[in-house]
């Protein structure tokens, strides 16, 4: 919500937006404040929108944003920087469908990573928004389910895709549960994941079998990106 900042993007709707993205910075301090995945734009601008025609070769650079994350040592603060030095080989290799099945694995990633804040919601202005970059196909295929058909699994994409079912069948027994939306990741962990504090200011989660779901998504999340994502950002010098 607008809170007074000087807006410099401007409100849009189209039928082939699917969210913004905005990555700040070629360093990586502050990680998740300077990568954003969102279903609207920035107040400040500083990103573009997602459409469903280049969706797919935009992701690279919201997947490079998150290598910090998963690679804490301070050395690769120190020594790992985020580029465009490659863009155009990635470019040539986008137009040649050379590195489809790579873009296919970040769309994957893309799906499962909680820093992806897109959600399914009901705008102010009366519209329904529905989260196409989800695996969620509750209510239908969304654009990503649709993409990832044509991934050519192997055991790793196999047993995400079964955890990601494993999250979404305990989702639907929250209280909070509604089945009109489609659900991120972050969605669930946001209004699903419900937890208390008890008298010694323990975290108690409601839904003990979704939080440990989530948990273990999270860490095949970690496990597969460094071992099928990063070479590629790598290679293609969106890290270097």
């Amino acid at each position: 919500e607008y809170e007074g900042k000087t807006k410099s993007v401007v409100p849009l709707f189209n039928s082939n937006i699917l969210g913004y993205m905005a990555v700040y910075s070629s360093g990586f301090d502050n990680p998740d404040l300077h990568a954003t995945l969102i279903m609207a734009g920035r107040y400040d601008g500083h990103g573009f929108f997602l459409r469903s025609d280049n969706f797919l070769e935009k992701l690279p650079m919201f997947a490079a944003s998150r290598y910090i994350t998963y690679n804490r040592h301070w050395t690769q603060r120190a020594n790992i920087m985020k580029s465009a030095d490659g863009v155009e080989r990635f470019n040539k290799a986008v137009s040649s469908n050379k590195i489809e099945q790579d873009l296919l694995k970040i769309l994957l990633f893309t799906t499962l990573e909680t820093q992806n804040h897109m959600r399914s919601l009901y705008g102010s202005d009366g519209r329904f928004y529905r989260n196409e970059l989800s695996l969620d196909n509750s209510n239908g295929d969304t654009l990503a389910t649709v993409s990832l058909a044509k991934l050519k699994q192997g055991s790793k994409e196999t047993d995400l895709f079964e955890q990601w079912g494993k999250v979404l069948t305990e989702a639907k027994k929250t209280k909070n549960y509604n089945s009109k939306l489609t659900y991120s990741v972050y969605q669930i962990i946001d209004e699903l994941n419900t937890s208390e504090k008890d008298e010694n200011d323990k975290t108690i989660y409601n839904y003990p079998e979704l939080n440990g779901h989530l948990n273990t998504l999270k860490t095949m999340v970690k496990e597969y990106y460094n071992s099928e994502i990063v070479p590629f950002l790598f290679e293609y010098e969106f890290l270097k």
